[in-house]
């Protein structure tokens, strides 16, 4: 099963809203972001929690792209006044961008990859 299958099987898949509630706890507390959001290599939204979170999933790949021409990464961390936006690779074809108040060490932006790849099946 490809990722755009399995994804889509997520999105079929009814969660508990407990089990939401959970996964956003885990990235509020464990990370620190007050917002959030999932999207394909593609810029398709999957889930989050930013306003208007589908418009900017468009927006990803081309961030990342620009960002790769200075250096490339899985990771990047943007600070912007206080705040500080995390913007990973969680697999090939999907890429998280978190908003919060702190950069991420390395061992948090690990287990981010690891807590997202178990969230979403992938």
């Amino acid at each position: 099963m490809g990722l755009l299958e399995r994804i889509k099987q997520f999105l079929k898949t009814e969660k508990t809203e407990d089990e939401i509630r959970g996964f956003n706890e885990a990235l509020t507390r464990r990370f620190g972001f007050t917002s959030y959001l999932y999207a394909t290599s593609e810029g398709l939204p999957i889930m989050g929690t930013f306003e208007d979170y589908e418009l900017l999933s468009a927006k990803i790949p081309e961030i990342v792209k620009i960002l790769a021409e200075l250096k490339p990464s899985d990771v990047y961390s943007i600070q912007i006044g206080d705040e500080v936006y995390t913007l990973a690779r969680i697999t090939s074809e999907v890429l998280m961008l978190g908003k919060g108040n702190k950069v991420l060490t390395q061992e948090e932006i690990n287990e981010l990859i690891q807590l997202s790849r178990s969230e979403l099946g992938i």
